[in-house]
């Protein structure tokens, strides 16, 4: 059971997990586009499109796995490990108590010249902070939710009567957006979760022929992808997460950025469903799991234990990277901790 709650609290890298509820909405998409000769007649199903993203290599090789060690070989690797990160938690805990992780003062970064960026799924848990990072820079911007609360355009991709791409492009036309950010993604077992979280990929279609120029995605870590083939539970959502990151790719090529995190922490309470940790805990375990012995870990680790070694990512560092991403100040794939990190750090 604890292991099945591992898997569930892991895998959610990223997204505002909505509650979908209604019909459930049969998943075929097949789209035909045709934009400024960069593409043409598109018409993609998610289950045989081709993607990259499987492409990392599984498990490290024997001589590299500490579980083909020998018991009492492995037991000193692992006694080694854990009593040197007594030392560095105890720092990497002390810094990050004394300067709180990507804290927006008064950021040097010229917005001048950017226009405004679309949230998709602004009201979420991700989504809320994205906003708040592009209000403080001074960036205009416009979001989306599933019921429209909060001043934002109802959007729920979940609505089988809703066209997706045309909508997009108008909501992006009608208010000049250069960029657009999403952060909407489901959580469960039909074929509607399957549909929200392929729903950002039907989106890229309708801002590509706005004019958008850069197009961010919270999405989930490759390793977390590899480590629950299998689970039944979550193959619509990794199916559909699939497709909208094969889909921005293809379509905004050289002007995208897919951000891949393994598990986000913030906010001041716990929950379950969807799976959230308290800033202060989850400040604690990145403290711990980003010192030097156990990254180390986790480099050898395989599978699920080696993702469960990856430091979490605090939402405010995702939600940075996502701006800059928008802003066109990252690389295009932000699959580390470090690398999220590092994108988040281009605001300060």
């Amino acid at each position: 059971m604890m292991t099945r709650l591992m898997n569930i609290a892991l895998f959610l890298g990223a997204t505002t997990c909505t509650n979908v509820r209604g019909r459930v909405a049969a998943f075929n998409v097949n789209v035909n586009v045709n934009v400024n000769n960069n593409i043409s007649n598109i018409r993609t199903h998610p289950r045989s499109c081709k993607s990259s993203l499987y492409s990392a290599a599984a498990d490290e090789d024997n001589d590299k796995d500490p579980m083909s060690m020998p018991t009492s070989s492995r037991r000193d690797v692992f006694k080694k490990i854990f009593s040197a990160s007594i030392v560095a938690t105890t720092a990497a805990a002390t810094t990050m108590a004394t300067n709180p992780n990507f804290a927006l003062a008064v950021p040097d970064v010229d917005v001048s010249g950017t226009g405004k960026v679309l949230v998709l799924g602004g009201t979420g848990f991700v989504g809320t902070e994205v906003c708040k990072q592009l209000k403080t820079l001074g960036v205009d911007y416009i979001a989306t939710s599933r019921d429209g609360r909060d001043g934002t355009i109802a959007l729920d991709f979940s609505d089988p009567s809703l066209d997706i791409a045309s909508t997009i492009e108008n909501i992006a036309k009608d208010n000049t957006c250069t960029a657009v950010i999403s952060t909407v993604g489901a959580i469960g077992t039909g074929d509607d979760v399957k549909t929200v979280n392929a729903g950002t990929g039907i989106a890229a279609v309708g801002a590509k022929k706005a004019g958008v120029t850069n197009f961010v995605y919270i999405s989930v870590a490759p390793e977390v992808r590899d480590s629950v083939k299998g689970v039944k539970a979550l193959e619509n959502y990794m199916e559909g997460k699939k497709f909208s990151e094969y889909s921005i790719k293809t379509i905004f090529d050289g002007g995208y950025t897919l951000i891949e995190p393994t598990f986000i922490y913030g906010g001041d309470t716990f929950a379950i469903n969807p799976p959230r940790v308290a800033d202060g805990y989850g400040r604690l375990v990145e403290g711990l799991l980003s010192s030097g012995p156990f990254r180390a870990a986790a480099g050898i680790s395989p599978g699920l234990i080696g993702v469960a070694l990856e430091p979490p990512v605090k939402v405010s560092s995702v939600a940075g990277a996502a701006v800059a991403g928008a802003l066109g100040l990252s690389k295009p794939v932000l699959d580390t901790y470090d690398e999220i990190n590092k994108a988040a750090g281009l605001l300060l």
